[in-house]
């Protein structure tokens, strides 16, 4: 059981939407994430909680899925609730709701690791905070139904380089190093561009009545990237099928080539007439299949 808590509410302006009308997949990151630091606090465990206990929580592995669009003037309310905890993680789940009409667009869950910032590691919830964690898991409200986080990497044959970047003083959050919403915006930016490195580019896609639109996105948190850390997106085709392709993205640090992160991306294609889902144009599918192919 657990215990469900409002922790956000905005609205979608034009500068928040993409060039297909509807929000895009780095603004629900913003809002999220923003909704998760008032989870925390809805749970009892505000930032000046847990910082006097020596640990706070730090992503993992956070899944998004994307239910329906969210065109411009939609008013959301996100809610969020405490479902699972162990030794050193607890996993939230949040859900952002159409205020108006009740509607579910998009939901999140969250594996959050208790980390020593001195230690700059991982370490065990401290004992403090775990009567504040039981007494959400005694809560009255059901606990949704949700598939396990997926744990098993897709093989990518080619990888394709598509953004580089640094991290600024303003990419990084009060715990000292880029927040959760960046990655999503290096990440977004990433994949834009995978199309044009397939050779089936955008205005192609729109010849053919088509374009793309995120489904899902699980992103696996693996080492912290820092103020003035260089990183370089790498993206590749790691399954295809009739209407979707999951693409394999990851943030490598230019000098070191140690991993930071990894992203599994559900593309759905889209006609933007019908706004439903549809099938791929048979020379996108192509490309797709020669890069599944390739050695």
């Amino acid at each position: 059981m657990t215990i469900w808590h409002e922790v956000h509410t905005g609205v979608v302006h034009p500068w928040l939407c993409d060039q297909f009308g509807h929000l895009n997949v780095r603004q629900y990151a913003n809002l999220f994430n923003e909704a998760m630091f008032h989870a925390y606090a809805k749970t009892g465990m505000s930032h000046g909680v847990v910082m006097k206990t020596g640990a706070h929580g730090v992503a993992s592995i956070v899944r998004t899925t994307f239910i329906q669009e969210l065109p411009v003037g939609n008013l959301v309310t996100t809610e969020a609730a405490l479902i699972r905890a162990s030794n050193k993680t607890c996993t939230f789940v949040l859900r952002m709701r159409n205020t108006e009409t009740g509607d579910i667009h998009a939901t999140l869950e969250t594996l959050e690791v208790f980390f020593n910032p001195e230690t700059r590691s991982s370490t065990p919830i401290p004992d403090a905070l775990r009567p504040l964690i039981q007494a959400q898991l005694d809560g009255p409200d059901p606990v949704p139904d949700l598939p396990d986080m997926p744990r098993e990497a897709p093989e990518v044959a080619r990888w394709h380089e598509l953004h580089r970047g640094v991290c600024f003083p303003w990419h990084c959050d009060q715990y000292g190093h880029m927040n959760v919403r960046w990655y999503a915006h290096f990440l977004d930016d990433a994949i834009f561009h995978i199309w044009s490195k397939l050779g089936t580019g955008w205005k192609e896609m729109e010849a053919h009545g088509v374009h793309t639109v995120t489904a899902s996105t699980t992103t696996h948190f693996r080492k912290e990237i820092k103020s003035a850390d260089l990183f370089v997106v790498e993206s590749g085709v790691a399954r295809c099928g009739s209407k979707s392709v999951t693409f394999r993205q990851h943030i490598k640090n230019v000098e070191t080539g140690e991993t930071h992160g990894y992203q599994d991306v559900v593309e759905v294609f889209f006609d933007p007439n019908t706004r439903k889902s549809t099938a791929m144009p048979a020379p996108v599918r192509a490309a797709l299949e020669a890069e599944l192919a390739s050695s």
